[in-house]
């Protein structure tokens, strides 16, 4: 019997016995006014505007705000901007800020802290995530210390909503090492991190914004295993957890346990590095997308709990394409081969898949692509990465095949644009066509909403199944376990920093 199933079937016991008159969930241990969390990762860095690591945006998204935010119902809203308006048909758009707030130090915010974090997310040294979201500023300027005005050299349909980014939060430019210092001035302080044990947040008393925190502090307790995590939530030692639906499903009778459940906007992929051989023949990427058969992924890694996806979540209705219709996601094993026999591969090759080695359907959907691709000759040796490893290898550009997971966003410019467009700031896989770069940017341009949706649903088709520059493969619904002494906590695809300002314990 191998590990993972004793570990397994030891875990159900105790939870079995557990369910039948033991701890029903409370802990001595735990203040009050503490939430804890049980979090799969340490962050790799708190630097909102460089870091993209989902580990490291569900702390810093706590310690900073934007101009705007976006809530469960995928609406914008105030933040750090109290109002906004477009002008000179949608090429000037006015801020107006919120006064009286300060950042963490005690530094007033005003004006200047937005232009220098826009100027920053510009600034091509930097290797800002959102730079692309953003080509289409002029200028900045800042009549006074609560009002900001960006001329832009177009109208941008996406410029508000790209606002309320956590890779676009209101830094101060006092602050030199954001890696180190996090300093925002959002509803939570940064209080103490222990590399691969925890991270500790505390309320920041001096926030003045409405979305003003009902618990005092949060506690990240970094749990990598999902039976780790499983094992705590039940005993009562966390307040929340996120967990596989395997272990959902375990803890679906318990009495003082609720299981919340969404239809996420993250999807997984099977990313490729469209500049280097033998990647770069596009009959060989539509080879790989042929012989896979992503249904075969959908059950055995999510047990079937997701669906098929492309660049844009299937959550994200109004712009998804109907990917079941493209003719790519049918499995054809001899289109397949005919692909990889035209390309000059009729025998196959060899290459490397490369995924995170502490996330368990990364490493699963690595194995059953490999197993897949095997059908057509081509033998994949998967490359297991610890997760800060595994961040600086999606950065290089330099990967043959790399399994990971992406957010869509809450809107089909980041989906597209920021993850595809030549200059994309998240384009780690070297795709470049100028047909697509004229679509995506087409559809941020125009101001008419069914003729954006027709640029995305063409930009789609070209990126997904005849170019074929990543293979998308399932949307998961995403599970969080949590414990009855924690209400109001409604986790959503707008992000868990929405669902956890609104939680309250009892």
């Amino acid at each position: 019997m191998n590990k993972k199933l004793l570990m397994s079937l030891l875990l159900l016991v105790c939870l079995s016995l557990t369910a039948c008159g033991g701890n029903h969930g409370t802990s001595s241990s735990k203040g009050g006014d503490q939430l804890v969390i049980a979090a799969d990762q340490d962050p790799v860095g708190l630097d909102p505007q460089t870091v993209p690591a989902a580990s490291s945006s569900r702390i810093y998204s706590l310690i900073y705000n934007s101009l705007t935010k976006i809530n469960s119902n995928f609406e914008i809203e105030p933040s750090l901007a109290s109002s906004w308006k477009v002008s000179d048909g949608g090429k000037t758009i006015t801020f107006n800020l919120q006064k009286g707030i300060k950042f963490q130090n005690g530094k007033e915010f005003t004006s200047d802290d937005v232009k220098y974090t826009f100027n920053r997310i510009l600034d091509p040294k930097v290797g800002a995530i959102a730079k692309s979201y953003f080509t289409s500023i002029k200028d900045i300027q800042t009549p006074d210390k609560n009002t900001v005005v960006f001329h832009l050299n177009n109208p941008d349909s996406a410029f508000i909503t790209n606002t309320s980014s956590v890779y676009t939060s209101i830094i101060s430019k006092d602050v030199k090492n954001l890696n180190k210092e996090a300093v925002g001035t959002g509803p939570y302080k940064l209080s103490k991190i222990v590399n691969g044990q925890y991270v500790l947040l505390k309320e920041n008393t001096d926030y003045k914004l409405e979305d003003k925190p009902k618990i005092k502090s949060i506690k990240f307790n970094i749990m990598k295993d999902d039976e780790q995590r499983l094992a705590a939530i039940r005993a009562g030692k966390v307040d929340i957890a996120t967990l596989n639906s395997d272990s959902a499903s375990l803890l679906s009778k318990s009495k003082n346990i609720k299981i919340k459940k969404y239809q996420s906007m993250e999807y997984s992929y099977l990313g490729i590095n469209n500049d280097k051989k033998p990647f770069n023949n596009i009959k060989v990427r539509q080879a790989l997308s042929y012989v896979i058969d992503r249904n075969e992924i959908i059950d055995t890694v999510w047990k079937g709990k997701a669906e098929l996806t492309g660049p844009i979540s299937p959550a994200q209705k109004e712009f998804a394409a109907d990917v079941k219709s493209f003719p790519s996601y049918t499995q054809n094993l001899s289109k397949a081969k005919e692909l990889l026999k035209e390309a000059g591969y009729p025998n196959g090759f060899s290459t490397v898949i490369q995924t995170a080695s502490t996330y368990p359907d990364m490493v699963d959907t690595a194995q059953v692509l490999q197993q897949q691709l095997k059908k057509i000759g081509i033998n994949a040796k998967i490359e297991q990465l610890e997760w800060g490893k595994y961040i600086e290898v999606w950065k290089s550009k330099k990967m043959d095949l790399m399994i990971g997971r992406n957010t869509s966003g809450s809107d089909p410019d980041r989906s597209l644009r920021f993850f595809f467009a030549t200059d994309g700031s998240a384009n780690v896989w070297n795709y470049s066509d100028n047909k697509f770069d004229k679509l995506v940017q087409s559809a941020l341009q125009t101001t008419d909403s069914n003729a954006r949706k027709n640029f995305y649903q063409e930009a789609q088709e070209l990126l997904v199944n005849q170019d074929a520059a990543n293979l998308f493969l399932a949307s998961p619904i995403n599970y969080y376990a949590v414990n009855d002494r924690v209400s109001h906590f409604t986790p959503s695809a707008a992000g868990e920093a929405y669902a956890l300002l609104n939680a309250t314990l009892k």
